[in-house]
């Protein structure tokens, strides 16, 4: 059993320091956010699924840049400056999520906004880390 405990925390360990896998991470919490937040403008306040997904990504957005800056990259530079970064490379990975979910939302006739928005995400979150990195978050 002292074997496997050892072997289990190695693991724990290499994976928590891939930074891909923290921002996975974050994303899934964004997800979470997204999907709260596009239920409650749908739901809720009653706006289409369209604005309501402007709405839910802005949110999120803003979640992931908070928990990127202190858990993925571990950002010590100026708040302000790294947040209109992300928002600026976040926003072109917007275009790409929002996209993909008008596409499937507004094409197939049916089609869940909640299947989408996931589908969505996961289209743009490659791109969304590569540019964080190199430019969002740079030291």
């Amino acid at each position: 059993m002292g074997k496997t405990t050892t072997t289990m925390k190695t693991l724990y360990y290499r994976l928590m320091r891939n930074q891909f896998i923290r921002f996975g991470m974050v994303g899934g919490s964004g997800l979470i956010v997204d999907l709260l937040t596009l239920a409650f403008f749908i739901q809720v306040v009653g706006l289409d699924p369209f604005i309501s997904r402007v709405l839910s990504i802005w949110v999120a957005m803003t979640n992931n840049w908070f928990w990127n800056r202190i858990f993925t990259f571990k950002s010590a530079g100026s708040p302000f400056s790294e947040y209109l970064r992300f928002v600026a490379v976040n926003s072109v990975g917007a275009v790409i999520n929002y996209g993909t979910y008008s596409a499937l939302v507004g094409f197939l006739d049916g089609f869940s906004a909640y299947l989408a928005v996931i589908l969505a995400t996961l289209v743009s979150m490659t791109f969304n880390f590569v540019l964080s990195k190199i430019y969002a978050f740079k030291a």
